[in-house]
Parts: structure tokens; C-alpha cells; sequence
């Protein structure tokens, strides 16, 4: 068994009753000996702030912070991985559970792994449709085997990017996850998990079992528009890291993966011809949806530099209040 400490990061944003569930089944791991950090991203209901306050006077493992303003999702994630002191980490979400062995079983694989930054586990998966209906899926661990083996099962599952979840060393995943910020909050998660993929080691334990639910029908229902922007940036992201990260003998193959990966799980429809006239709507659609970006910003930049030449020398700005305050900054960020 391992002897490891192990910090467990929780973000939290309105977590409502699940945070219950979450919380018991976090504080009954087999693997004791942890802190647990939890981190209220200035929640608006009253039962997040009860239910946190309650259990951090039950057990003294548990840190609670409460944040003075919403930073956002990523910052929060972030900010619980800095105060964290264990040898290894784990970021868990208030609506997920875990087997009772989850900690150990990936510690103990981590311990037997000196190269690996990350143990995944396998995941079962329960989506619930706009319309109600339940779907089940089952996502393996990682396969232990080379980086080839790795990448086909993450583009096989488009939930495998749930072994985010997984067991970290700590102080790897604080010095990469703060490129995490750099991608947008939807996919970001995705494209993040692609470059750890593409260039470590990564190891799975099918003993340990993520329990991952999600529920579309509380979730905002994104536009067409905002579908396919979201896959062009992941398209684009995680093709750039192909060709980055991987020795030049395997740059093309990568590519070739990153494209089959949003072919797989945006373009593919249920016929080659369907596939085929999706594939020239949403090509047209990208280029328009370029041009017009472009527009708009060749614009704004125009208007900007008139305003800068119409515009005469201002006396200089006392502090309070100004930018230069940490707090009036923050609380504009938060807006």
C-alpha cells in the first residue's frame, strides 16, 4: 500500500446537494491520508456554503476556502493545485464519485511507475439526454502501453478526457497545468489533456472506477455557431500540438490522429453521403466565420487607433480605484 500524501483539490461552484455524496464518498477512501481542498468560487445558494462548513468541522482533512469573488472555473482549478502540498494530487468535481479504492488503487500504480505522471482509472460514464433518456458507456484506464496505444483510446471515447481526473504527481502537474488557462473554457479541458498525451507517460489502473455523470438537460444548449467555433479551436489546438511536441519522425501521424479525432466525434454522420455534405456546410462555415473575425477585428482595431489620435493626453490617474488596484481588477475580471 502506499505510504504517499495525497492532496485532493476541490473547485466548487453552487454544488448543491450532490456535494454530499461527493464529499462522504471522498472521506471513506481506503487511502486516509490526505488533505482535501476545497475551494467555494463564491457560490450564490446557501446550501453549498452549509454543506462545506459542516463537513469541514467533522474532519480536519478538509481546508475550506471561500473565494471573495467568482474567478472562474480554470482559476479556481488552478488555485486548489497551488495550495496543495501532497507528494501526488487529484482535482475532484462536486457531482462525481468514486470506487472506495480510487486513491490507492492509482497511488499504488503511480509507486510502481517512477516515469508516469498521471494513473487514470476506468470510468463509467451516465448521460442524461435533453429528453430524458439515459445512456451508459464504459471507458477503460490507460492501456500502460506506448503513446500510439494511449491516443487511440482517448480518440476512440470522447469521455476518456475524464482521466483529467485521474492521480497526478504534484509537481509536474503544477508546472503544466497552468497551460490549461491558455485554451478556451469549453474543450479546454480536451485540448489540455492532448498535448500531457502526446509527450508523457501515462498509466492506467482498471481497479480504480470514476463514476462521471452528465446531465445535459441543466446544462445551456450551445448554438450551431458556437458547435462548430468550439471544434475549430479544437481542431486547431490540438493539430498545433501534434506538430510541436512530437519527434519529426512522427509529426505527420500525429496530425493525421488530431484530425481523425474531430472527424470522429464532429463530422462522422451516420452515412458516408450525410458525412460528406456535413463536411463542405461546415468547411464553408469556417471559412465565413474566419473572415468575419478577421473583419471584426481589422475594424476595431481601426476604430481604436482613431479614438487614440482624437483623443488628447490625459493627466495622470490617481491609483485608488484604477487599475493598479489588485481588488477593483479582480472584481472587474469576476464581472
Amino acid at each position: 500500500m502506499s505510504d504517499k500524501f495525497i492532496s485532493i483539490g476541490m473547485p466548487v461552484y453552487n454544488g448543491g446537494e450532490s456535494l454530499r455524496r461527493a464529499l462522504d464518498c471522498l472521506l471513506a477512501q481506503t487511502h486516509s491520508d490526505f488533505e482535501l481542498i476545497i475551494s467555494d468560487n463564491a457560490s450564490t445558494d446557501t446550501l453549498t456554503k452549509a454543506i462545506t462548513e459542516e463537513y469541514a468541522r467533522r474532519d480536519s482533512r478538509i481546508r475550506l476556502t471561500r473565494q471573495p469573488f467568482n474567478q472562474g472555473a480554470v482559476p479556481n482549478f488552478i488555485w486548489v493545485l497551488q495550495q496543495a502540498s501532497g507528494e501526488y494530487f487529484m482535482w475532484a468535481a462536486h457531482d462525481d464519485f468514486w470506487s472506495s479504492n480510487y486513491v490507492e488503487a492509482l497511488a499504488n500504480r503511480l509507486d510502481r511507475a517512477p516515469e508516469a505522471v498521471l494513473a487514470t482509472p476506468s470510468i463509467q460514464v451516465a448521460t442524461t439526454r435533453r429528453n430524458g433518456t439515459t445512456e451508459q458507456e464504459i471507458i477503460p484506464s490507460a492501456p500502460n502501453g506506448d503513446r500510439d496505444a494511449t491516443l487511440a483510446v482517448y480518440i476512440e471515447h470522447f469521455k476518456s478526457v475524464v482521466w483529467v481526473y485521474g492521480l497526478y504527481r504534484r509537481e509536474w502537474v503544477a508546472k503544466a497545468a497552468p497551460e490549461w488557462k491558455q485554451y478556451p473554457l469549453l474543450s479546454g479541458d480536451v485540448i489540455w489533456l492532448w498535448g500531457v498525451l502526446l509527450r508523457e507517460r501515462i498509466v492506467g489502473d482498471p481497479a480504480a472506477t470514476f463514476y462521471y455523470t452528465a446531465d445535459h438537460r441543466v446544462r445551456k444548449k450551445l448554438t450551431y455557431r458556437q458547435t462548430v467555433v468550439m471544434w475549430g479551436v479544437v481542431w486547431f489546438h490540438i493539430t498545433r500540438l501534434s506538430w510541436q511536441r512530437l519527434p519529426a519522425n512522427d509529426r505527420v501521424n500525429g496530425v493525421l490522429k488530431a484530425w481523425y479525432y474531430v472527424y470522429l466525434h464532429h463530422l462522422e454522420r451516420h452515412n458516408s453521403v450525410v458525412t460528406a455534405v456535413r463536411m463542405a456546410k461546415l468547411a464553408v462555415l469556417w471559412c465565413w466565420i474566419g473572415i468575419e473575425t478577421a473583419f471584426l477585428r481589422l475594424t476595431k482595431n481601426g476604430r481604436l487607433i482613431d479614438q487614440e489620435q482624437e483623443q488628447p493626453k490625459e493627466a495622470p490617474v490617481s491609483s485608488v480605484g484604477s487599475q493598479s488596484d489588485p481588488l477593483n481588477r479582480g472584481k472587474r475580471h469576476a464581472a
